[in-house]
């Protein structure tokens, strides 16, 4: 079964305002389940827009380094949702966190070749919208340098519900669909292996 983006935020959305389920709780789900399927590695290189895609990346992250492992965190981007915000106050009092800028990725393309995983929680369902020259550029990145790469709910770049590319996208290793199978991503080799992540979402038997 897969889910189209507008239904995806129609049960998120219900199952935070009517059943009180807060949105922390979820991301907080989202980025233990993720978690618990990628912990027998060793060292990641965590990649954070400052979205809610961002906040499960947190998460991740957080888990992995109270694990033990060794963990480096980039964050890029503009706006920061609440929940984002809140989970980097979290990870910041556990690590320092490095945020990628336009004019120099090379540290970031250090930390790519050397960890064994790299982490790509920078957009989310919600991207809508050709991405600019430097995501692009950031995104090639990733694809050059990454050994192993993991998507949190769907690779950057890739529109949920017809898998296209909004220039282009992360191509993964294996990508963790948070609740439901987007329908794009059966239409876009790049979702690599696809896993579901259960986090709780309500949904009735109809659904």
């Amino acid at each position: 079964m897969t889910i189209s983006r507008d239904k995806m935020i129609e049960l998120e959305k219900r199952t935070i305002e009517e059943f009180k389920i807060d949105s922390l709780i979820l991301m907080e789900n989202a980025g233990m389940g993720i978690f618990r399927e990628i912990n027998q590695y060793d060292s990641f290189t965590i990649i954070c827009g400052k979205g809610n895609n961002g906040g499960d990346g947190l998460v991740i992250a957080r888990h992995l380094i109270l694990s033990g492992k060794i963990v480096e965190v980039f964050v890029v981007g503009d706006k920061e949702s609440k929940e984002f915000s809140k989970n980097l106050e979290i990870i910041k009092k556990l690590t320092d966190v490095k945020y990628i800028k336009e004019d120099n990725l090379d540290e970031l393309i250090e930390s790519i070749e050397v960890n064994e995983i790299t982490v790509d929680a920078i957009f989310g369902t919600g991207l809508n919208r050709d991405l600019n020259k430097f995501y692009r550029t950031l995104i090639d990145a990733i694809n050059i340098h990454g050994n192993y790469v993991i998507g949190v709910d769907i690779p950057s770049g890739m529109d949920a519900d017809t898998g296209e590319e909004y220039g282009n996208c992360v191509a993964c290793n294996v990508t963790y669909a948070i609740s439901d199978i987007k329908k794009g991503e059966l239409l876009n080799s790049n979702v690599g292996e696809l896993k579901k992540i259960y986090i709780g979402i309500v949904r009735y038997k109809d659904e």
